[in-house]
């Protein structure tokens, strides 16, 4: 009996170190996916997916949004929804607003990747 409490500690011991490794290997992917955009660029895109500024994205952040990439702009958007309050609740809006920006900004650099619908 022993021996199966030990073994069950050392499974739960590596899933912790798993779970903490892949969590930090996410958070420097999400790092990494920020420094390409600058902060101006950033508050632009941010306040017009969740706050629908009335000033549109200029076509200088949709080409710097462009090289950041459809992916790093997905995981950016899933992270600011799943760990800041009170963003969650308003998915059902935010998300097909971040979706049209992408692609508005795709035309606008003129990106070959397929856009989002």
């Amino acid at each position: 009996m022993a021996k199966l409490n030990s073994f069950s500690v050392v499974v739960v011991a590596a899933m912790l170190l798993a779970f903490v490794v892949a969590a930090e290997q996410d958070f420097n992917s999400l790092m990494l996916c920020s420094k390409k955009l600058s902060p101006d660029c950033g508050q632009e895109i941010f306040s017009d997916i969740f706050w629908q500024n009335s000033k549109p994205v200029s076509d200088y952040c949709c080409h710097s949004l462009a090289r950041l990439g459809l992916t790093c702009h997905n995981r950016l958007f899933d992270n600011i929804v799943n760990t800041q309050h009170g963003y969650k609740s308003n998915e059902t809006i935010t998300r097909p607003r971040s979706v049209q920006i992408w692609n508005k900004c795709a035309l606008v650099a003129g990106v070959v990747a397929p856009a989002l619908k």
